[in-house]
Parts: C-alpha cells; sequence; structure tokens
C-alpha cells in the first residue's frame, strides 16, 4: 500500500523551481484583485500568495473522488494584468462557464476558485477538455473549500 505524503502546512512551493514567481503581493493589490473580479478570494490563498507570488507547487497532486490524480504543477501569478488577473478573458475565450477565477491551467485544462454557487466561500474545481472533441467542458469538484483542496495535495 503506497503512503501519500499530504501538504501539512509547510514547504507549499517548491524550492528551487524553474517557475519565475511574480512581484510580491500587498493587502492593496489582493483588494485591487478581488474588486477587478468580484469576488472575496480564500484567505489561505492570500496568504500562499503573499508568502510567493505564484510558481511550482511541492505538493503538486490532488485525488479526484475515485481514486485518479490530477497534477497542479503551479499556481499563476495573482496579479491583475496577468495570471490571476486574465481569468475573466481566459474564461471567455475557452468558453468556460462564468465566476470561475483560474488559478492554473493551459487552455486544456484548468483548477480554478468557483463562485457560481456561494459567491463569498468558492468551490475548488477541475475544469478538462471534453474527450470527444465537441468543444464543452467536464467538471470535477475537488474540494468545497480552498483550505480543504489544500489539505487534499499530495507529494508523489
Amino acid at each position: 500500500m503506497i503512503s501519500l505524503q499530504f501538504y501539512k502546512g509547510k514547504h507549499f512551493w517548491k524550492s528551487p523551481s524553474e517557475y519565475k514567481p511574480g512581484e510580491a503581493v500587498t493587502d492593496t493589490q489582493v483588494s485591487e484583485i478581488e474588486q477587478m473580479l468580484g469576488v472575496r478570494l480564500p484567505k489561505k490563498y492570500v496568504e500562499l500568495m503573499q508568502e510567493q507570488n505564484g510558481g511550482e507547487l511541492a505538493y503538486r497532486y490532488v485525488l479526484f473522488d475515485d481514486g485518479d490524480a490530477a497534477v497542479v504543477p503551479y499556481f499563476h501569478e495573482l496579479e491583475v494584468d496577468r495570471g490571476v488577473g486574465l481569468s475573466p478573458i481566459f474564461v471567455e475565450e475557452c468558453g468556460l462557464p462564468e465566476h470561475l477565477v483560474l488559478l492554473t491551467g493551459d487552455f486544456h485544462s484548468w483548477v480554478a476558485l468557483d463562485y457560481r454557487n456561494e459567491r463569498s466561500v468558492p468551490r475548488v474545481v477541475y475544469v478538462a477538455e471534453d474527450e470527444s472533441g465537441n468543444g464543452l467542458w467536464q467538471e470535477y469538484l475537488l474540494a468545497e473549500t480552498f483550505d480543504q483542496f489544500v489539505e487534499r495535495l499530495f507529494l508523489k
């Protein structure tokens, strides 16, 4: 039996890393981004982004309910004009559901904060292209809250 090592609050970011994080995030920048996106970002997410503004995750895997795992290689920078700030543009361009804040992705799959049902406490979802190639997206719930999502991240 394989024993998974889950994130326990230390060493969230991979170091050293080839992904260059953005500039340090201030409370003012967080407020600006929240206002632009029309959401309140989860406290734990903001804390992690203030520790390091984007980059490779040390704990980069998360389990689906069926036992499969998704790779969460990095988080985009928390900035207005790039990274997370581009969520509305990518949501529209890719035909994703509205009210998603994209934490990471590559145009084929995304990990996002889902503000559709609960605008103050978002769920975390994984959205992937439908394998049929019909332009639709398949959605999988990763966690009811960002805190639960982080606790489900593990090392391989």
